[in-house]
Formats: structure tokens, C-alpha cells, sequence
């Protein structure tokens, strides 16, 4: 796992993604490159026959898939334990991410973003736009945010409409020792996608390329499905996010407090829609930025069948 020639580490985690893993995984070993890149797939001990489709790729594919498989849950234990163990085996100049139930349909996606960064020094990562595809149909596959070819700075990063799908950053393995990431790790945040983005932008240029190569699913085991039902979780990620611009600096504050609030927003709106009043994270959020909070929540009233 140590050897030289390994340009690119592609991290891949998974937990009962069996409807989705062999997308993801077909995704990359198709992959056409001139240098050499392996997939770490790290499986969260899984229950639905994902470790069985993950061993036959590795047995078919022996040079590019190597597994890391779990016996016991490790997230439900601390994501770090997953991300120290990624980080031991990761050694390649480069790292790329497609998490388990996402998948690339670009076979070219890892040599054009590879040729970038090495024909420009000065760049830390670039990304691509995703297309974003409903599992229950719920709606029609949409385009993930407004990415241009151009550069996006850190606080276009921050963003929700040019935020990096996880699946379309690239970037240099040497952002996950910088001082700015590792202060990020120590601040145990709840997700992991944004310091790294942010960390990307703090080491050097960040660059968006508007092909799309990639989809991300949203579907009912998914992060954004869970805020959707209005979890508890909302208000452990507004409260993470609020540690962003002391992380980062205060140029993200003002953009921190808005996703706080927004979130918390949210928070009493979705359980409002389901019968539950808990005005507790509302307040919370009246009394301690009374003005944005009236105005969003306004909006959002607007928005709604509320006010009619």
C-alpha cells in the first residue's frame, strides 16, 4: 500500500449501500489514466450484502479496489476512527472521493482533473458540478448548484449553490496535514466535506470545472434526508457550523449565523409540520440574533401555506 507509483487514493466509504455500490465502484474502474490509482473502500460493517459486492470487485479488480472492511460499527463511535484509518493507508501525491451510494460517469474524470493540478502548481484542488438524482422519484434529476469554469474562493465554497458535490473534489493529499485542517479535526464537526473544502481554498487556488461528471443521490438513508424529517442532528450541524469562522476567520461569520439560524428555522418548521411544537431552538435563535431570525423566519412563513 506504501508503493511510490500511486498517484491518486480514491476514498470510498460505504454502509448498507448494496442498491448503489456497484454503480459507484463501476464508476471507478473504468476509469482511463496514464498513472496509477487505487480506491480504498471502507465498509462500516454492513448488514445488506454490501461487503459481499465490495470482495467481488476486489477479487476482479485486485489492483485498483482494496478493502477495508469493519467488523463493528465504527461511526457510531466517532467518524475519526474511519478517518485515521483512511489516512494510514493514504500515500499517493492526490485523493479523490466517491462515497458508496454516489458515482462518477466520466471514464476521463480522474486524468482531466490529474492533468490540472499538475499543470498548475498554485491550485490545491478543483471540482465539477454533479447531477442529483431522487431515488424515490420524488422529483427529476436537477443540476447540483451554478459551477463555472473558473476559480471560487473560499467563501463561494462555503456557499450552498457552489458548493463541491463530495464526489467531484480532487485535490493534493498535503491539504490533510495542513495546520487549518488539522484545527478543523480537533473541533470533532459533525461533517466533514466543508473544513476540507475550506481547507483546500486556505492552501491555494481552487479551481471549477462546469462538466459534470458524477451523481449524487439523495435517498432515505442519506444525511440531507434525515434533516429533511426535521432530526435533532439540524441542530448539532447548525452548532457545528457556527465553529466554521473561528476556524477559518471571520470573513464566514456572517454566513455561519445565517445557516445557524437557518437551520434552526428549519428545525421548528419541519417538526411543526408534523405536529410537534418545540420552540426551544427558536427562541434560542430569537434571543441570540433577533433580527436575521425575524426576517428569515418571515420569509420562510411567506414561503409557506402558513400565512395563508
Amino acid at each position: 500500500m506504501g508503493e511510490r507509483d500511486i498517484m491518486v487514493t480514491i476514498r470510498c466509504i460505504t454502509y448498507n449501500h448494496h442498491l448503489y455500490i456497484r454503480q459507484c465502484l463501476d464508476g471507478i474502474v473504468m476509469q482511463k489514466t496514464n498513472f496509477r490509482f487505487i480506491a480504498l473502500v471502507h465498509d462500516d460493517a454492513s448488514t445488506d450484502g454490501t461487503v459481499e459486492i465490495i470482495n467481488d470487485y476486489a477479487r476482479r479488480y485486485p489492483d485498483i479496489i482494496y478493502p477495508l472492511l469493519e467488523k463493528e460499527n465504527q461511526y457510531s463511535k466517532g467518524y475519526d476512527r474511519i478517518r485515521k484509518l483512511l489516512d494510514a493507508h493514504t500515500n499517493s501525491k492526490y485523493v479523490a472521493i466517491c462515497e458508496g451510494d454516489d458515482f462518477w460517469t466520466d471514464s476521463q474524470k480522474l486524468q482531466k482533473q490529474f492533468d490540472f493540478l499538475e499543470q498548475h502548481s498554485e491550485y490545491s484542488a478543483c471540482f465539477h458540478p454533479a447531477m442529483v438524482r431522487y431515488e424515490d422519484n420524488s422529483q427529476k434529476e436537477t443540476l447540483s448548484g451554478d459551477i463555472e469554469d473558473r476559480d471560487y474562493s473560499g467563501m463561494e465554497l462555503f456557499q450552498w449553490n457552489h458548493r463541491p458535490p463530495t464526489a467531484s473534489i480532487f485535490f493534493r493529499s498535503e491539504v490533510y496535514r495542513s495546520p487549518v485542517y488539522l484545527k478543523s479535526l480537533k473541533a470533532n464537526l459533525s461533517f466533514g466535506d466543508t473544513p476540507l473544502f475550506l481547507s483546500c481554498a486556505h492552501e491555494g487556488k481552487v479551481r471549477g470545472m462546469s462538466e459534470v461528471m458524477s451523481v449524487y443521490r439523495k435517498h432515505p438513508q442519506g444525511m440531507t434526508s434525515t434533516f429533511d424529517k426535521g432530526s435533532k442532528s439540524m441542530l448539532k450541524f447548525a452548532a457545528d457550523n457556527l465553529k466554521i469562522y473561528r476556524i477559518f476567520g471571520d470573513e464566514y461569520k456572517e454566513e455561519c449565523v445565517r445557516i445557524y439560524v437557518m437551520d434552526h428555522i428549519n428545525y421548528f418548521l419541519l417538526n411543526l409540520h408534523h405536529g410537534k411544537i418545540l420552540l426551544r431552538s427558536l427562541i434560542k435563535v430569537l434571543v441570540k440574533y433577533p433580527c436575521i431570525t425575524v426576517k428569515f423566519l418571515w420569509g420562510r412563513l411567506k414561503e409557506s401555506s402558513l400565512l395563508s
